[in-house]
């Protein structure tokens, strides 16, 4: 699809229009018959950014372009053959079968289904190159909408029986990656994203400080960034309690910093009673022997720093509790930011 991207809210719908027939039969044909339909886009929609208002995303057809017809199990794939004004007219062969009245789903891009579940590809996401338009980007691949009909079968003949909506399936960002104080942007090379159990990775070809980014809708769920710059540093950032939806488009800038590393060697451990506290970061425990090194009873850590990603411990036993045993211990931490 040939699109026009401004800065915006994207929330775009697909109509399908088909001439009414009489004396509709079914056709058992496993060669398949033709199949035309008229689809549309509509280009208005609501904006919300998480950081700044946005305008528009515009899209349009392009004649060639594939979408994907399911039904039965069996995936076809029709092209646009014509656009006038905005309304594209799709156009192929449908194979399986069809019937009149049978449940199909319509899926854009044709690249983006799976035809035999009827559904969007379950690691369609998960590697993207950051590109908004061009080769292998959200306009080329996952820029996905989805909708549901019945087909209109008369004799050797097929179509969609009334209108289709097909609706946007992902939510799309732009991120612009910037310093922990936003006073500059960071070029990364690979940028990794982690909602939940799933990490979606983006690797541009080139390092950028901004990537556009295509996600599932999520409620209220914490998201992790952690990139690798141009100059090979990595550098992370946290969002907690995030909300956004299918079908809008984003704009957010990470505000991102390389990890902390803490780290308490033998001798730094000492005092009395029962915690321990340097460089931001606390050992709190029911028990302390500061010269054995030995740390019982239900210890904790806690920093002012920011979150743990890491925490290391070494030349020592576990037993429930950490000891030293006198023998030398070394903790290091790595705290992002």
């Amino acid at each position: 699809m040939k699109k026009v991207f401004g800065i915006a809210a994207m929330l775009l719908a697909l109509a399908a229009c088909n001439k009414i027939e009489t004396n509709v039969q079914p056709v058992e044909n496993n060669e398949g018959i033709p199949f035309s339909a008229t689809i549309s886009v509509g280009n208005n929609a609501t904006t919300k950014a998480l950081a700044e208002s946005g305008s528009t995303i515009v899209a349009t057809w392009a004649v060639d372009e594939t979408v994907a017809l399911i039904h039965n199990g069996v995936k076809d794939e029709m092209t646009v053959s014509a656009v006038n004004e905005g309304v594209a007219t799709i156009t192929g062969t449908i194979t399986g079968s069809p019937s009149d009245g049978d449940a199909v789903t319509v899926i854009y891009p044709a690249s983006a289904a799976d035809g035999a579940t009827g559904k969007i590809k379950a690691d369609l996401l998960h590697a993207q190159n950051g590109l908004l338009t061009g080769v292998g980007s959200i306009a080329a691949n996952y820029d996905a909408r989805k909708g549901t009909g019945t087909l209109k079968v008369n004799g050797t003949t097929a179509s969609l029986n009334g209108n289709m909506t097909l609706t946007n399936q992902f939510a799309i960002f732009k991120f612009t990656v910037k310093n922990s104080n936003a006073s500059a942007t960071i070029n990364v090379k690979l940028l990794t994203i982690t909602i939940g159990a799933q990490n979606y990775v983006i690797t541009p070809a080139l390092a950028t400080s901004e990537l556009y980014v295509a996600l599932p809708a999520v409620s209220d769920q914490a998201v992790r960034f952690s990139a690798t710059g141009s100059d090979s540093k990595t550098y992370t950032c946290s969002k907690a309690s995030v909300t956004f939806a299918s079908g809008k488009y984003y704009q957010s800038t990470l505000k991102m910093a390389p990890p902390i590393t803490v780290t308490w060697n033998n001798n730094d451990i000492t005092g009395s009673g029962n915690s321990f506290s340097k460089d931001g970061v606390t050992l709190t425990a029911g028990s302390i022997d500061f010269d054995e090194k030995n740390f019982e009873e239900n210890g904790t850590f806690t920093t002012t720093l920011g979150n743990f990603t890491k925490i290391e411990v070494s030349s020592v036993s576990f037993i429930g509790d950490i000891y030293g045993d006198g023998n030398g211990i070394k903790f290091v931490f790595t705290i992002e930011p």
